[in-house]
This record gives structure tokens, C-alpha cells and sequence, in this order.
């Protein structure tokens, strides 16, 4: 199983805190020596925007503008780091911002505590933070943009859209632009999406800016089977800011994908490294599984499981992840348990996916059926999506409709998986393919 962008998934499109808030940072509780960063943080311009923020508290420790913006930067580096240790860093920075100013306004650390609400997982209490900033300020973008992520992982596609609109009028920056991307994205509107992240191209200066709308150039080109294209993207992505991970994470796909095995797992060695999130994690597991080397696969995911707990230890939950461990790992009924949880929160395509998958793993393949279809409902175009579809099909006795959905998943993306792919391949043929 070759599981989503761990970058893309658990928010639905993430930006540098800079061009979202401004200044970034906290200062309360220190964060770790820079020193001990790795090599790519050095002369990040969110580090230094932290740092100089820390010394701005010191001097005025009362100013509960910066308290707010600076909460919502911690966010973000454990967004780009992986590492949940910066959650009550921002927490509490965002509380001491309410605490000396309870508002109005109060919506940058409403929208801020939205955002790490978001970053946990808890997209319910996202949602309610953000409408609660909306309220005190209905022209906050930012509370918008916290706004949308929520309802896009909530599962309410109508909802997400208006809100991605709106902050679209506010603010027609690349922070609206990747959100009203994304949701064409989600919708299989491919090619709008590409003219908004083209748009958006034209537009960046930052090198962050840069090397985030070139990842996501060169993940449409990825989802859609172009590697060449991807490739590229991801490259340029590189030249603008040699330090953005999801490119990396995209060229280890790649390399994947073409068969060159031994810089797929350098890469990915590398990554899981600098951002041990449970998903790339994973993904790493089932690479090395798939080559035969079972013990530092199982190696990879205990060390994702550990993530977890981290993840939890933080005031953070990702049980979707917990679900795809669990498949990793054949525990087919705890993946139904924690998927099945997972839906009953939020009714997003990935969750639906998920639980399918885990019952058709579970011999549920009658029940999980609906659920594969579910998730292809909204119309995004998703190998993984259809390959699960098939599958379930097939199992089913569906022979008709497994070749169409197989086939489909073979056209969306041929190398969507170095695992999957040859696996949709035998599965049409044995289901009769012409």
C-alpha cells in the first residue's frame, strides 16, 4: 500500500508561517539549542523570524499581537519538522496572547489555536475556533483559511469551497490560492488546479514560496503519471530552497518509481531522518518490504509507532495513521477499529479509503464497498483510490467493474506505487483484461 503525501494529508494545503501570520515564534518555554536542528534548518528564515521574535517578547513580554503570531509560527515549524514537541510551545504562547487580550480583536490567536487544533487532528474544534474568530472578525483570512482546512477534513466539500472563496476575496495571496487549488484538486478539476498553482508561480518571490508552489506542480504531475514533469518541478522546487522536505519526499517517490532503488532508499533514509512523521514512516516500511529486507522494514514501523505516541504525548491524534500501521502490519481488525473511529468524526475521502480497504483486508469486502466508492465520489483522481475500488470489486465477483476501476487507477498514474501499481497490473489481467 503507497499511502497519500504525509505533507498534504493531515492539513489540506500548508504554507510558511511568514506568509500566513507575519513575524513567527514564541518565547515562554525555549525551544531546543538551534544548534541541534538539522542541517537544512540552518538560516531558515521561520527560525530566524523566531528567534528575533523571542527577543521582541523579552523586551515587551506584553505584547500579545506578536504572543498570538508567534504561537502560530511554532505551528508551522512542527508542521515542517514533524515533531510535536512544538505543540504546547504554541499553546501556550497563543493562551498567554488571550490572556492579555481576551479581544476583540482576538482572531489572530483564535486562528492560531485553529491551526494547531488542525495540526492534531481535532478538525471539530479547528472549526469552532475558527467561526469564533470569524465572529469577532469577519474579515480575517486567516481564521478563513483554518476555516476551510477544518471543513475540507471534516469531509463537507461544500462548506470547504465557500470558505476558500471567501478567503479568496479577502486576501487573493498564495495562502487562498493553495486552498482554492487543493479543493479544485479534491474535486478532479486537475486542470484548474494547475493554472491556480501556474498563477501562483508567476506571483512568488520568497524562495519558500517557490519551492512550495513547484511541490505542488510537481505532485499534480506525480498523481497524474507524468514523472518527467514531476521530476522537473520538484527540481526547480530544490534550486529555490534546497531545504523543503516534500520535494525531497517527491523525488524518493520518483526514484521509486523508476526502479532506482538505491536513491529511493537513501532518500528516503534521509527524510525519515530529519521529519519521522508515522505515515513516511510507513511508506519507507512498506519500500524496504517490498525489496525483501523485512527486519529494518519492521524497523521503520515500530519507529512509526513511536511517532504516534510522540504525536500523542503532544495533545495530538492521527488514528488514520494508526489505521495504515496497522495494515502495514496485518492487524487487520484494529485497522477497521481505528478507521471506523476515524469516520465516524469526519467523513473525508481518505478516511472512507482507509476503512475500505482495512475490511476488504479484513474479508469485510461486501462492507467495505460502499465506502470504496464513497471515497471516489467527490471525483478527485486518485490511483490508490480506484486500485481500492478494483480490488474490492474483484473480491466481490464484480469482474466488470474491477477491470474498469483497475484499469482507471493504471490510467490515472501507471507508477502510482512501486507495490500497488504491478499489483493493479495482475489483478486486470487476471480479471480479464483485453
Amino acid at each position: 500500500m503507497w499511502r497519500r503525501s504525509m505533507w498534504r494529508r493531515s492539513i489540506a494545503v500548508g504554507v510558511t508561517a511568514a506568509a500566513l501570520f507575519g513575524l513567527g515564534g514564541a518565547f515562554g518555554a525555549a525551544p531546543e539549542p538551534w544548534q541541534a536542528e538539522p542541517v537544512y534548518a540552518q538560516g531558515d528564515p521561520l527560525v530566524r523570524s523566531i528567534e528575533q521574535a523571542q527577543a521582541r517578547l523579552r523586551d515587551v513580554p506584553g505584547d500579545w499581537t506578536t504572543w498570538a503570531a508567534l504561537g502560530s509560527a511554532y505551528v508551522e515549524r512542527a508542521r515542517i519538522t514533524g515533531d510535536p514537541g512544538y505543540y504546547p510551545r504554541a499553546e501556550g504562547a497563543l493562551h498567554e496572547s488571550l490572556r492579555l487580550h481576551p479581544g476583540p480583536p482576538a482572531d489572530a490567536a483564535l486562528a492560531g489555536l485553529g491551526a494547531l487544533a488542525n495540526a492534531r487532528h481535532d478538525f471539530a474544534q479547528a472549526e469552532r475556533l475558527a467561526r469564533q474568530a470569524i465572529a469577532g472578525n469577519p474579515f480575517s483570512a486567516d481564521a478563513y483559511g483554518v476555516l476551510t482546512d477544518a471543513l475540507t477534513q471534516l469531509g463537507r466539500p461544500a462548506e470547504a469551497t465557500e470558505a476558500a472563496q471567501r478567503m479568496l476575496d479577502l486576501r487573493p495571496g498564495l495562502p487562498a490560492l493553495s486552498r482554492a487549488a487543493y479543493d479544485l484538486e479534491q474535486h478532479g478539476r486537475v486542470d484548474e488546479a494547475r493554472e491556480l498553482w501556474t498563477q501562483a508561480l508567476a506571483t512568488a518571490i520568497a524562495p519558500a514560496d517557490l519551492a512550495y508552489v513547484h511541490h505542488q506542480l510537481g505532485d499534480l504531475a506525480w498523481h497524474g503519471g507524468d514523472l518527467v514533469a514531476a521530476r522537473t518541478a520538484y527540481r526547480a522546487g530544490l534550486a529555490a530552497d534546497a531545504g523543503y522536505l516534500p520535494l525531497r519526499h517527491g523525488l524518493a517517490r520518483l526514484d521509486a518509481a523508476s526502479g532506482r532503488t538505491a536513491e529511493a532508499l537513501a532518500g528516503y533514509t534521509a527524510l525519515t531522518a530529519a521529519a519521522p512523521t508515522p505515515s513516511l514512516l510507513v511508506e519507507h516500511a512498506l519500500l524496504l518490504r517490498s525489496l525483501g529486507r523485512a527486519a529494518e522494514a519492521e524497523a521503520q514501523l515500530t519507529l512509526a509507532q513511536a511517532a504516534l505516541d510522540l504525536l500523542a504525548a503532544g495533545g495530538g491524534g492521527d488514528d488514520l495513521a494508526a489505521a495504515e500501521l496497522a495494515l502495514a502490519r496485518g492487524d487487520h481488525a484494529t485497522a477497521v477499529r481505528l478507521a471506523t473511529g476515524e469516520w465516524r468524526r469526519r467523513k473525508h475521502t481518505d478516511v472512507a479509503d482507509t476503512l475500505a480497504w482495512a475490511l476488504h483486508q479484513a474479508g469485510r469486502s461486501a462492507e467495505a464497498l460502499p465506502l470504496a466508492r464513497a471515497a471516489a465520489a467527490l471525483g478527485a483522481r486518485s490511483a490508490l483510490h480506484a486500485y481500492h475500488l478494483g480490488m474490492i470489486e474483484l473480491a466481490l465477483g464484480d469482474r466488470a467493474a474491477a477491470r474498469r476501476d483497475l484499469a482507471r487507477a493504471l490510467q490515472i498514474n501507471p507508477h502510482f506505487s512501486p507495490v500497488d501499481a504491478p499489483a493493479a497490473a495482475r489483478a486486470l489481467a487476471s480479471a480479464g483484461a483485453r
